[in-house]
């Protein structure tokens, strides 16, 4: 069980883990465009499975489709995905300039990393509470049922402390000007 109620605690930690990596900072990251779709022959389509995605420097992306008559879709897909940047079209490639932050933008971002810290915190609590049913319907020895339900309130207060530690770290990134 110990190892059952780890293994979806890990899954809550990715998950927050992979949120917060796709928060633009003013720096370029492959993995904000992770999320963005093109329509391609009335599909769906991920914009990896499209073109090449390779960060240039600290402050730009560039993207090369595999066809270059998907250029435009690209672009398209970019410009409503509502990043906050604008593509540049060279033709053959796009070009992704990633703006700096401004104090203000820094601060909405931070509320809204608040906001999933707080959303993970529930999620994690979560399982506790249904892990904690789980022990007490399948165990009726009062000390195995409290030796169980230690565990998992260790487990999880473990992965609250990682969740924790990485917001801590994403927030200063956010804050370094």
């Amino acid at each position: 069980m110990k190892k059952e109620i780890k293994e979806k605690l890990k899954q809550i930690l990715y998950y927050y883990k992979k949120t917060l990596s796709k928060i633009r900072i003013g720096k370029a990251n492959t993995e904000m465009l992770d999320d963005i779709t093109v329509e391609y022959y009335k599909n769906k389509v991920p914009l990896y499975h499209l073109s090449s995605i390779e960060v240039i420097n600290s402050k730009t992306i560039l993207i090369k489709p595999w066809e270059n008559t998907n250029l435009s879709l690209i672009e398209k897909s970019i410009i409503k995905s509502n990043l906050g940047i604008i593509p540049i079209n060279k033709g053959k490639f796009l070009k992704l300039g990633i703006p700096s932050l401004t104090e203000e933008r820094r601060k909405e971002i931070i509320k809204r990393n608040n906001r999933k810290l707080e959303q993970a915190k529930i999620s994690l609590r979560n399982i506790r509470k249904a892990y904690n049913k789980k022990i007490i319907k399948e165990f009726s020895e009062k000390d195995l049922i409290e030796k169980y339900k230690n565990d998992v309130h260790e487990a999880t207060k473990d992965y609250i402390y990682k969740i924790e530690k990485i917001f801590e770290n994403k927030n200063k990134e956010i804050l370094k000007i």
